[in-house]
């Protein structure tokens, strides 16, 4: 079965919505119209019969002219209204007989008129009870037929039928149309999607009216992510070609000492040679995979990492103390220590640590310091590390905290441009920020900040 589109199902409504409206204002139109009509008929018939009761009680020559007959009938006929005059016995002394059937009604004297049908048509009747100059009481009685129901003739009737289906035609357009309209910037963000779809051109993006509409804020919310999942696939892309690069390096070495091994490695001295190679060939790539590992499981939240009350300035303490059996270039490694402690994956921050001092070793001058400083700054723990080594440059700086990043000075290190990318990381795990100040051929100062609970 075919599903009805948005657009034709939107039109639909908009018929249906306004076609009720139209209903509920013809109803109202109706009422209103029914209820002024009746409002002028009655005061018609009222006017009309206080004149007649007004010229018996006061004209003496009217009313003898009535009683000899020389009033003509248009003198009982006023404004649609049939006058009658009767006397206080009920006997009829006067007036037109347009509707003979009423005439047989009593007459009695009331205070507002009454309704009445006949031959399915509403007859409003008025007696009203007046004194001739003479003393004699007399009834007046003033008959108005209602006006036909406002659709009540064949004439509105035929017109309803007419207009509805034009009414219902044109809403049904006007709605298809309007709706076309509303909906072309969803086609375009369809159409757009599609071609990303099919042609992986992520550099697309959707266009906007610039009316600042709700249409163009969605437009600029996909294409705000159509940017990220852009900026994301490239560095997806270029991680995997890194990552390639790194491995190749160690599987090519690997697989060119096993060869020198068995065609060339004649005494057990030399064989050693080749497995000593392997094995440092195979502990790179194990510390390769396994920084991999990380970067993945941190992006895909697949691994838990739990954190608990964490001594930061003892944990900080203990990484100083093993940098300093490792440093070489007869650095020093010094600390300025605040106490504190934060909620945190002790071996994510251990890992941090070793990183940044590591870093600041790898590319320290000669008789160079290594200074590390920890302190509090509202809710936030700060780890600051600074050296004074080659530095880095301002076209660099940007760049450093991007995974397999190595600067033209730095590619002869055995980084591999893995580190500060896994602290900005971790950083950033810990709802914190990792920053970076540098000036080169002085040195360089690393800030992060976490937060402490």
């Amino acid at each position: 079965m075919k599903r009805i589109s948005l657009k034709l199902k939107l039109s639909l409504w908009f018929t249906l919505i306004l076609t009720i409206v139209c209903a509920v204002i013809l109803i109202l139109v109706m009422r209103i119209y029914q209820t002024t009509e009746k409002k002028l008929l009655l005061q018609t018939l009222d006017n009309a019969t206080d004149s007649m009761v007004y010229k018996m009680r006061g004209d003496w020559k009217y009313r003898k002219d009535m009683e000899t007959g020389k009033l003509d009938d248009h003198n009982f006929l006023v404004d649609d209204v049939q006058l009658m005059v009767y006397n206080k016995k009920g006997d009829h002394i006067a007036g037109v007989f347009l509707y003979p059937e009423l005439d047989e009604l009593p007459v009695h004297e009331s205070d507002k008129p009454v309704r009445t049908e006949l031959d399915g048509r509403d007859y409003y009747y008025w007696d009203k009870k007046t004194r001739t100059v003479r003393g004699n009481d007399m009834y007046v009685r003033g008959i108005i037929a209602a006006e036909d129901d406002l659709f009540g003739s064949l004439t509105s009737h035929i017109t309803i039928l007419i207009a509805l289906p034009v009414l219902l035609a044109m809403a049904f357009g006007g709605g298809y149309f309007i709706t076309g309209k509303f909906l072309k910037p969803i086609r375009d963000i369809r159409k757009t999607a599609e071609e990303i779809r099919s042609g992986g051109d992520l550099s697309k993006r959707i266009g906007t009216s610039g009316n600042g509409d709700e249409l163009d804020e969605l437009a600029n919310t996909i294409n705000t992510m159509f940017d990220k999942l852009d900026k994301d696939f490239d560095a997806q892309k270029q991680f995997t070609s890194n990552a390639s690069h790194e491995l190749r390096t160690p599987v090519s070495v690997i697989l060119a000492q096993c060869e020198y091994g068995f065609d060339h490695a004649d005494s057990a001295e030399e064989l050693m040679q080749v497995v000593s190679s392997v094995q440092e060939q195979g502990y790179k790539m194990s510390g390769i995979i396994k920084l991999l590992l990380m970067f993945t499981r941190i992006d895909q939240g697949t691994e838990h990492y739990p954190k608990e009350e964490t001594d930061l300035t003892e944990l900080v303490h203990s990484v100083c103390e093993d940098m300093r059996i490792i440093a070489d270039k007869n650095i020093t490694v010094t600390e300025k220590l605040a106490p504190v402690t934060a909620y945190v994956n002790r071996e994510m921050l251990t890992l941090l640590t070793v990183n940044l001092i590591q870093n600041s070793l790898r590319y320290g001058k000669e008789n160079g310091n290594v200074k590390v400083g920890l302190s509090e700054n509202g809710n936030m723990a700060v780890l600051t590390v600074e050296d004074n080594g080659i530095g880095i440059s301002a076209e660099d700086l940007p760049n450093i905290w991007e995974r397999f990043y190595r600067s033209d000075r730095s590619r002869s290190s055995k980084g591999l441009g893995l580190g500060l990318a896994l602290v900005k990381q971790i950083a950033e795990f810990h709802g914190g920020t990792a920053e970076a100040e540098s000036t080169e051929g002085i040195g360089s100062r690393f800030i992060v900040k976490i937060i402490k609970k």
